[in-house]
């Protein structure tokens, strides 16, 4: 509501200005497409509103900024309809332009956010957007990184979708390759130890200087067979207890090995509050349905016949050109064997991304695939020239997770042997803290999650200090209907008696709301949200502990409507901020 207004309202007058002036219209609306960017001072006695539009203008007019700003003001007041809206411009600094809100058109804000639980203005242009995240490989639990990558992904979701865009979700399962051996390797030696069969010859034939996957989920992976009968039928447990480990032993061992951890991913993910929109697999890359080829070659076929020299043969591999994005070497599509690479199944299944229709392609990935970065840059320009469109990649990288309890290193797990995993810091801090806690950091920084404090109810734990603010809210709503009081509609003109700097400025703090969601919609943040709802919070207990809201005096009535009212925005601000970090608002604490 804002900052649209606002948007139009400077637009108007620069275009006003540019005709009497005559200034170039291509370097008006160059301006202008590159985005109108607003600000909200720290202070508030640079007003509610700044922009910087003017510096950019002022290199394409080649006029100073403050003759140029004076000018875009003089147009503004002279706008009817900025009338109502603002009350006071001015020019300020090198050529900043300062807007101050009246009090009419705040109030107005206010009841629209009591009456409505629509908080958030859409973006102009909605885009398809992918979001891949998590897509831990299936050969064990999830750990506290998959965990940050989880939260940040699911909650990056939502946010695109509150601000308008089209959005999927999707999980790549790497159920196919090396990995997947070694897993029903693992698990058929754990299963052998077990029956009292372990031979050390056969696990050096098998794992060879390797070790396997050795977290005690194997074991217990191996038990269930042992138990559960039916999981890999009688003939292949009878190769297992002869140690005859042939073909089908391997596939039946990895597939129930896959399946039962996934199951517990898919179990740990619900429990996170974490859905997909589809759960994508990597074997699907190794066939092509009707045809003696897979999704694999059939790609890097067609690339292959791409004008541009994209991938080229050398030292009798196939190999594609990633320096042209700043890779520091080209990359092996196809080896001098015929055998293909990780690389190339990943550009198969964006180029399935590509071809479903997305416009931007989102991949939240752990901070060890940074030198990945360049490579896959390189693949979606030349799958995007090749369908004829625009599309977008953005690489998100999840940041290590340290755990610490009471400032102190958190040991290693016993279960996972090698991990803590999300399920254990689930059990011990739950979902809510757990979910905040990661998202109250930049993903691009490392995080220090500090379980002790995730579990103190105190106001020096930050997600306790938001929820409880809404909870403060639905107790004063309690404590005003156990006191008869009929909320009556809340009009702009009844709001009016909510005069008091501090009022003026906490409707101004939920005035922001859009713009925080719609900003981090558009730079792929989400830890902005958690500072705005932490702010938020933080003024609105300082609200409640300086005025007076509930009176049982007649003449108090008015403001006590009023301050109820205001009470009830930040409550509904809050409860769509904490919903869209996955986060519950509960009414009592």
């Amino acid at each position: 509501m804002f900052e649209e207004c606002v948007k139009g309202i400077i637009t108007r007058a620069v275009l006003k200005s540019g005709s009497e002036e005559g200034w170039p219209l291509e370097t008006i609306q160059s301006t202008l497409e590159k985005g109108l960017r607003l600000e909200w001072p720290k202070k508030e006695e640079f007003g509610d509103l700044s922009t910087p539009l003017v510096m950019g203008l002022s290199k394409g007019l080649g006029k100073p900024p403050r003759a140029i700003a004076e000018k875009i003001v003089t147009a503004m007041k002279d706008d009817p309809s900025a009338v109502d809206v603002l009350v006071w411009v001015e020019v300020a600094g090198p050529g900043y332009i300062n807007l101050t809100f009246s009090s009419p058109f705040l109030y107005r804000y206010l009841e629209r956010v009591i009456g409505s639980d629509s908080h958030t203005e859409k973006v102009s242009s909605p885009r398809a957007i992918n979001v891949e995240f998590v897509s831990a490989n299936p050969t064990g639990p999830l750990h506290v990184g998959h965990g940050r990558g989880a939260a940040f992904g699911d909650s990056l979701a939502r946010i695109l979708r509150e601000a308008g865009h089209r959005v999927s979700t999707e999980y790549y399962i790497n159920d196919a390759g090396n990995q997947m051996n070694m897993l029903g390797k693992s698990v058929y030696l754990a299963f052998r130890r077990l029956e009292g069969r372990a031979d050390p010859e056969e696990r050096v034939r098998l794992l060879g200087d390797g070790e396997g996957y050795r977290g005690d989920y194997i074991p217990e992976i191996a038990q269930r067979l042992r138990e559960e009968k039916e999981l890999i039928g009688d003939a292949v447990r009878k190769s297992a207890l002869e140690g005859r480990f042939t073909e089908e032993v391997q596939d039946a061992f990895t597939h129930v090995a896959q399946t039962l951890i996934m199951s517990e991913i898919r179990n740990d993910l619900s429990r996170f509050g974490v859905s997909f929109d589809r759960f994508f697999s990597e074997k699907t890359l190794h066939i092509f349905p009707g045809e003696d080829r897979s999704r694999i070659s059939h790609w890097i076929d067609l690339l292959e016949q791409e004008p541009g020299g994209m991938v080229f043969e050398s030292e009798g591999a196939l190999w594609f050109k990633t320096t042209v994005m700043n890779d520091d070497k080209d990359r092996v599509l196809k080896k001098s064997d015929g055998s293909y690479t990780y690389f190339a199944a990943d550009i198969a299944y964006h180029a399935d991304k590509v071809e479903r229709g997305f416009d931007t392609l989102v991949d939240v990935w752990g901070a060890d695939h940074h030198g990945y970065q360049a490579r896959m840059q390189a693949v979606v320009r030349t799958l995007a020239e090749r369908a004829k469109k625009n599309v977008d990649l953005r690489i998100c990288l999840i940041q290590l997770v340290s755990l610490m309890r009471n400032g102190k290193a958190v040991s290693m797990s016993t279960r996972a042997g090698e991990y803590v995993t999300l399920g254990e810091v689930l059990d011990e801090v739950g979902v809510d803290a757990t979910r905040f806690s990661y998202l109250t950091r930049s993903h691009e920084s490392p995080l220090e999650f500090d379980l002790a404090k995730a579990k103190e109810r105190s106001m020096d734990n930050p997600v306790f200090y938001v929820q409880y603010a809404h909870a403060r809210v639905k107790s004063l709503l309690a404590q005003a209907s156990l006191r008869n009081v009929a909320l009556e509609e809340f009009s702009a003109g009844s709001l009016s008696v909510l005069s008091e700097q501090t009022e003026r400025s906490l409707i101004r703090l939920l005035a922001q709301f859009s713009g925080v969601i719609l900003r981090c919609a558009e730079s792929f943040e989400v830890h902005p949200l958690t500072d705005y709802l932490a702010a938020v919070a933080g003024a609105y207990h300082h609200y409640y502990f300086h005025h007076r809201i509930l009176s049982s005096e007649e003449k108090d009535r008015p403001v006590m409507l009023a301050r109820i009212g205001l009470s009830i925005a930040v409550a509904k601000i809050l409860k769509k901020g904490l919903s869209l970090l996955g986060v519950s608002a509960p009414d009592s604490m």
